[in-house]
């Protein structure tokens, strides 16, 4: 039970990334894992992946919409995460691996292939328990984030509205634990 807490609360910790954001290429942001986009309703996304899975209160003060959702023949679920206004914030699509093989290989095949579409990463953190890049872009932050606890492993790819994404951080990348202590607070 401690273990599944711990879990929990990383998982909690690694959803309020959400609260990034933003700000540098100018190419169309596209996300991968959906059809749906910024200009997408509630009824749009009901429509597009069926049965709900769960539901919860959102970091956008709204409601996030879980379902179940295939990306990369992996299953997964994919997080649907609106304001309180019930407008498309964030998108995340999250596996949980089976071995932490299959997490690092999954992590490099997310990072590789959002990497060919947009460049180098504008922020990229490797510490013992997580790893996450960040692509800071006009059209939206990308994250791919890793948990691993030992016990309990997770990947996250998350993609965020312009509205809710902020510009790199000014700090020299190679001070992660700076530039961590910005984006998460």
């Amino acid at each position: 039970m401690k273990h599944l807490t711990k879990f929990i609360a990383s998982l909690l910790l690694f959803s309020s990334i959400s609260l990034l954001g933003c700000s540098s290429a100018t190419k169309e942001v596209t996300c991968p894992f959906t059809g749906i986009t910024w200009e997408s309703s509630l009824a749009d996304v009901q429509a597009s992946e069926g049965e709900l899975q769960d539901s919860y209160y959102s970091t956008y003060k709204g409601t996030t919409y879980l379902y179940e959702k295939e990306y990369l023949g992996l299953p997964g679920t994919i997080k649907y995460m609106f304001d309180d206004e019930e407008n498309l914030k964030s998108m995340a699509w999250m596996y949980l691996p089976e071995s932490k093989e299959d997490l690092e290989s999954v992590y490099a095949d997310l990072v590789n292939q959002t990497t060919k579409l947009y460049g180098k990463s504008g922020f990229d953190s490797d510490m013992s328990t997580a790893k996450t890049q960040v692509w800071y872009l006009e059209g939206g932050n990308i994250l791919i984030g890793v948990m691993s606890t030992g016990v309990n492993e997770a990947i996250q790819y998350q993609y965020f509205h312009p509205d809710v994404s902020s510009e790199k951080p000014a700090n020299d990348q190679s001070n992660s634990s700076s530039v961590l202590k910005e984006i998460f607070n």
